[in-house]
């Protein structure tokens, strides 16, 4: 099972396709992690809609993809779906997958200021990822955007 919420999130530090490193621990403030595959039908069906949340939210939360691929994978994955936030390599141990025992792909966690698991969805499901807008919206102060106009998504694509 993945994290659940309450727990207090895991501490890491993984590197980005360009060699930054990124830490949890040291990083301040609201953030939410995305573990995925490239590979992952689900994945490229969920990832953009990350995007668009990071666009509206990313001046106030940190948003990382944390794939399970190599570099090259994760560089062709981000310009194939125009990703413009972090994404951290965790391949080839997959050591920060298992610490947050991540069994699905995509698995989305959000992690409060204060370093617990406020949200939590494993593969697409529709109504968690608004719930997820409607708590980033509301960290603002914001009203939702609806991330999900002009596209047809299913209410639930397993991961």
């Amino acid at each position: 099972m993945p994290l659940k919420l309450g727990e207090k999130a895991t501490s890491f530090e993984l590197p980005d396709t360009g060699g930054h490193f990124y830490s949890l621990e040291e990083t301040q403030g609201e953030k939410l992690l995305v573990f995925y595959k490239t590979t992952c039908p689900t994945c490229q069906l969920t990832l953009p809609f990350v995007e668009k949340l990071y666009r509206l939210y990313g001046d106030r939360v940190s948003v990382w993809g944390i794939a399970q691929d190599p570099d090259h994978a994760v560089e062709n994955f981000s310009k194939t779906y125009r990703l413009t936030f972090p994404q951290l390599i965790d391949y080839p141990d997959y050591g920060v997958s298992a610490d947050y025992d991540v069994q699905v792909v995509p698995t989305l966690y959000f992690i409060n200021s204060g370093g617990f698991v406020e949200f939590v969805s494993s593969s697409f499901v529709k109504r968690e990822i608004l719930k997820l807008n409607e708590l980033l919206a509301s960290l603002i102060g914001l009203e939702p955007e609806d991330i999900f106009k002009g596209h047809n998504v299913p209410e639930l694509k397993p991961g």
